[in-house]
């Protein structure tokens, strides 16, 4: 997935953190001939789209969910639709009303799957995907590691990438790697830092299944619910893609956990476990598995500042981490990347009086 140019020197607009929020936000500025560029140290393994051989293209490498809407827009080409999750006990699908004893160690991020209402959007992220990759791959860079961060007063004027790259730009936004922001620039903003600091972080195991052989009693986009084990809970979906049947179901377990290979299997192997249970199929089914490990996937910042908001006392310098909505699912990050621009674009009017500058994109490589 990764573009084979080279990173420029310069850019008007740096976006850290490669996921849906960043990619529509990445559309606007393209459409509009913008300066920007994606930079993370994400490949396309753990990133927001797994390339799945049996099928010959890209998915979603999460369970597409949405919870219902936060305020943040009204639904395009989206609907509410009502009903709590499905969870499968006692041989048959039910209703979920709640854990009982099970003492879900994850339950503040399962929580947020579990409303009543969530959003039907009429597209998918496989179709958004295949409709903006093209433009933007040249601009896209998932080998560059932020390490350090450069500022004059309240100005950022550039990332170092790597430990050797320096990558100046004239406004950042800060998509993803916010305990990398917050240990370098915490100290801009002591009560936002202080409020980071006592989150806990989740990351999830997340599995893609080709199924190959249709197991009895799936309702497409139907959100699922397996809790067999009383320590862990699972979600997920199935989806058509094209004329195949994939599900993808995620676990998420605390992040210190994820260097811990015993530990990551072993809640792999439960999701197995839930999902066999659930799902039965013939023994001749040749179903193809793919597993993604997703680091520090989750964290309730909901409290914190509304996404787009600016970071202390920076004036160029924006938080716009999906993780700061109180909604999730795929379809609110892409919302938060039209919001994102949106701002951005009312902000440039009230300065320039007048629409955004059309600039080119700098080539000068490093």
């Amino acid at each position: 997935m990764n573009t084979s140019q080279k990173l420029a020197k310069s850019y008007d607009h740096v976006l850290v953190g490669f996921n849906i929020a960043s990619i529509q936000f990445a559309k606007e500025l393209h459409s509009q001939n913008l300066s920007f560029c994606i930079v993370d140290t994400k490949f396309s393994g753990s990133g927001p789209f797994k390339e799945i051989p049996s099928l010959g293209q890209e998915v979603f490498a999460r369970v597409p969910y949405n919870s219902a809407l936060d305020g943040l827009s009204e639904p395009d080409n989206a609907s509410v639709t009502s009903g709590p999750p499905l969870t499968f006990e006692k041989g048959e699908f039910r209703s979920f009303v709640g854990f009982g004893k099970n003492s879900i160690q994850e339950r503040d991020v399962v929580d947020k799957y579990c409303q009543s209402h969530s959003l039907s959007a009429s597209s998918t992220p496989e179709a958004f995907w295949a409709e903006v990759k093209d433009n933007l791959l040249p601009f896209l860079f998932l080998d560059q590691k932020p390490t350090d961060v450069h500022f004059e007063g309240p100005i950022v004027t550039a990332l170092t990438l790597n430990g050797n790259t320096l990558l100046r730009g004239q406004q950042f936004y800060f998509f993803g790697h916010l305990p990398f922001l917050f240990d370098k620039v915490g100290s801009r903003a002591k009560k936002l830092a202080s409020q980071f600091g006592k989150a806990s972080w989740y990351s999830s195991a997340n599995l893609i299944i080709h199924h190959t052989l249709e197991p009895k009693k799936v309702e497409l986009n139907q959100l699922y619910l397996l809790k067999g084990s009383k320590e862990q809970a699972c979600l997920g979906q199935f989806s058509r893609v094209g004329n195949s049947l994939i599900s993808r179901w995620e676990s998420f377990f605390p992040a210190e956990l994820t260097p811990d290979n015993e530990a990551t299997g072993a809640c792999l192997k439960e999701i197995k476990r839930q999902v066999k249970r659930a799902f039965p199929v013939e023994e001749s089914a040749q179903d193809s598995e793919h597993i993604i490990i997703h680091e520090q996937i989750f964290v309730d910042l909901s409290k914190l500042p509304l996404p787009g908001e600016k970071f202390g006392d920076f004036s160029n310098l924006s938080l716009c981490s999906p993780l700061l909505c109180a909604q999730v699912g795929w379809y609110h990050e892409k919302q938060l990347g039209q919001h994102i621009y949106n701002r951005l674009k009312i902000d440039q009017e009230k300065i320039q009086g007048g629409p955004l500058n059309k600039v080119a994109a700098p080539s000068a490589p490093c």
